[in-house]
């Protein structure tokens, strides 16, 4: 066995618990957070569900206000209403229940709260072929507790992404607004569309495969990655056919907060950065952005992470025993479109609903993601738009 080359490995002050049932016990980790003042954010169809309910009942009085107008690809309009409101009802922490745009939502409002200015001075800049602007925020952020109902795992990194004006996703990294919190309650979501943690289970799939080849993976985001690839093959079918089986949205959550770990340092790659802009952009679901393009973006790795590909295909369950890591690197693929099958995901863009002619943009915005920095193959534009057009 290799010895791993150097690498770092940050750890955040995040509790993440998970049992049945267990949201009905947040009080107590509101008064951890020494919080008596605190907003619900949520979607609209999220502030109606089974965890928001229970949070409301739970909480009482000590929700000072609600931000129940969050929507997918999340605004810098939305995040403004946010920190006004909380600084109208003088919150002192924010209870994210929903889908990663709202737990993106959250986090936004905590930096730009903190940090002042305009929240796009705030952003991470990737400037091609290999230079990187990450801004450095260090002040004091609010406290955030998550309820995930859905397996972006976008509660579980520093990172957050919020669509600006012009259909740009703008990316952030601030370690300071990861939850304090993560709650993994597999009950409290059997009332979301089993189709919601199918397409975004792709993506929490692709953050484990992205950080095995990832330019900064890392052992640990290895072991990681290895783990939540196969809970989440295991779960994403089981929901598919019982969409009330509590135990496999359980298990869907917790291989999602995996993936949410693996990223959390090994970072994406190409694949993210370009479905950024199908959804800001695009229009896209980020899981059904993510759930189309995941083979395209593995072909495009294949001979940059042959060896981690050849990995991905064990943990998804091939027999490469006779393969060579080539052919166990293409079985990794195959398996992921297998996997595409049996959940019904759509198989292109065209079907997913993308404008053809919005492939231009797509890719130039494509180039100033972070993504494509941390991908183990640089990319040029035109072959970021050959991509997007073999995926369409």
């Amino acid at each position: 066995m290799a010895t791993p080359q150097a690498f770092q490995f940050q750890t955040s002050k995040s509790m993440v618990i998970s049992d049945i049932g267990c949201i009905s016990k947040i009080d107590a980790h509101i008064q951890t957070m020494g919080c008596d003042r605190v907003m619900l954010i949520s979607s609209q169809r999220a502030s109606q569900g089974i965890a928001a309910c229970t949070v409301v009942k739970v909480l009482g009085k000590k929700i000072a206000c609600q931000y129940t107008k969050v929507t997918q690809h999340s605004g810098v309009d939305i995040i403004e209403e946010i920190v006004k409101l909380a600084q109208l009802y003088k919150v002192d922490g924010f209870v994210s229940v929903g889908g990663g745009s709202c737990s993106d939502s959250a986090k936004a409002a905590a930096i730009l709260l903190a940090e002042g200015e305009k929240l796009k001075d705030h952003a991470n800049v990737f400037y091609p072929p290999d230079r990187y602007v990450q801004q450095n925020l260090i002040h004091p952020k609010l406290p955030i507790i998550a309820i995930p109902l859905s397996l972006s795992a976008a509660e579980v990194t520093p990172g957050l992404g919020i669509r600006d004006s012009h259909g740009h996703k703008l990316v952030f990294w601030d370690p300071l607004v990861v939850p304090r919190f993560i709650l993994l309650d597999g009950e409290s979501c059997t009332d979301v569309p089993a189709e919601i943690f199918t397409t975004t289970g792709m993506n929490a799939l692709a953050h484990c495969i992205e950080g095995m080849y990832s330019k900064v993976r890392n052992p640990i985001s290895e072991a990681l990655a290895v783990q939540g690839i196969a809970y989440l093959k295991e779960a994403l079918p089981r929901i598919q056919n019982s969409p009330q089986d509590k135990d496999a949205r359980n298990l869907g959550l917790i291989g999602a907060y995996l993936s949410g770990m693996v990223i959390s340092n090994a970072r994406v790659g190409i694949h993210h950065g370009i479905c950024h802009g199908l959804g800001a952009l695009g229009g896209l679901s980020h899981g059904v952005a993510n759930s189309v393009f995941l083979p395209h973006a593995m072909r495009f790795n294949l001979d940059a992470a042959t060896d981690y590909l050849a990995k991905v295909a064990t943990a998804m369950g091939v027999d490469t025993h006779q393969l060579s890591t080539k052919e166990a690197a293409l079985q990794a693929i195959t398996a992921v479109e297998k996997l595409q099958l049996t959940l019904g995901i759509p198989q292109g863009l065209k079907e997913a609903g993308l404008d053809r002619s919005l492939i231009p943009q797509l890719a130039k915005n494509a180039m100033s993601d972070r993504g494509l920095y941390f991908n183990p193959r640089l990319a040029t534009e035109s072959e970021v738009m050959q991509l997007l057009e073999a995926a369409w």
